[in-house]
């Protein structure tokens, strides 16, 4: 059967549009702190929270962490400690021995750990995971409670990428037993940038 009878069938096939349910958020909602619930579901997937009351702290929480790093990318303003700059990077290949990717997150979810990173943030899409270690800085205000408000919150999203992280890179699938760093960051560390 050729390609193009192969798509007429499903064309002629398809069910009828049906509009989504409309979903009450408010019967999701829950009491709890959004900040300390976030900080716990990434504890949860094997990711770490150092919260800060701004970006020089930051700086010295990343040299504290990583002292050795040299091959470092910083896409956050004002934590200016790369030492690569992305703008010269034509190909992923060039990014093989990257050490260290500090990206700004747009938000997280409390119920789940995950931090939205746009690539308006990032250029290069393999940047999150061909890193060795990867940092996040986010904003405390910018915590949602549920996938359900993280994807309202996407509903005007205009980029070409975007992608939830949760946690480092895992697997369990070999012998049952869990790898960390398997196919991405060995690590996620997230910077918490405190209200005031």
């Amino acid at each position: 059967m050729s390609r193009e009878n192969i798509l007429k069938k499903i064309r002629t096939n398809k069910p009828a549009f049906q509009l989504l349910p409309e979903i009450d958020l408010k019967k999701f909602r829950t009491n709890l702190d959004l900040e300390e619930e976030f900080v716990k579901s990434v504890g949860s997937v094997g990711g770490k929270i150092i919260k800060v009351e701004n970006k020089e702290e930051i700086k010295r929480g990343i040299k504290s962490l990583f002292p050795d790093a040299k091959e470092i990318i910083s896409l956050v303003d004002d934590v200016d400690i790369g030492t690569i700059n992305l703008g010269t990077i034509s190909s992923a290949k060039e990014l093989e021995k990257l050490e260290l990717a500090i990206i700004k997150g747009e938000f997280g979810v409390a119920e789940n750990g995950a931090v939205w990173l746009s690539d308006k943030n990032f250029t290069h899409r393999s940047l999150p995971f061909i890193t060795l270690h990867l940092i996040i800085v986010l904003e405390s205000e910018n915590i949602v409670e549920n996938m359900h408000e993280a994807f309202l919150r996407l509903s005007d999203f205009n980029e070409g990428y975007g992608v939830f992280i949760s946690g480092p890179s895992k697997t369990a699938d070999i012998e049952q037993s869990l790898v960390i760093g398997a196919q991405a960051a060995l690590s996620l560390n997230i910077f918490l940038i405190k209200n005031t």
